[in-house]
C-alpha cells in the first residue's frame, strides 16, 4: 500500500520549491480531498500529491561510477 503525501503553496507564494507538506501518513484519497478543501480556505494553492511506497531509498541508482 502506498502512502499519500500532499504538498501545497501558501498564499501569495509562487516559487515551487517553497511548498509545504500539508498531509502525510494517509492512504485514502478521501482524507486528501478533505485537507485540500480546508487548505484552500486558508489560502493554499497549487497542490501536489506524491506517493511513497514505504521502502528505504536506493541512492546507488543515482551514482555514476
Amino acid at each position: 500500500m502506498k502512502e499519500l503525501l500532499l504538498y501545497g503553496l501558501p498564499k501569495n507564494e509562487t516559487r515551487d520549491y517553497m511548498e509545504d507538506l500539508l498531509l502525510s501518513n494517509v492512504y485514502s484519497m478521501d482524507k486528501v480531498n478533505q485537507v485540500i478543501e480546508l487548505a484552500k480556505k486558508e489560502g493554499f494553492h497549487s497542490f501536489r500529491i506524491a506517493t511513497y511506497n514505504c521502502e528505504a531509498p536506493d541512492f546507488t541508482k543515482c551514482l555514476n561510477i
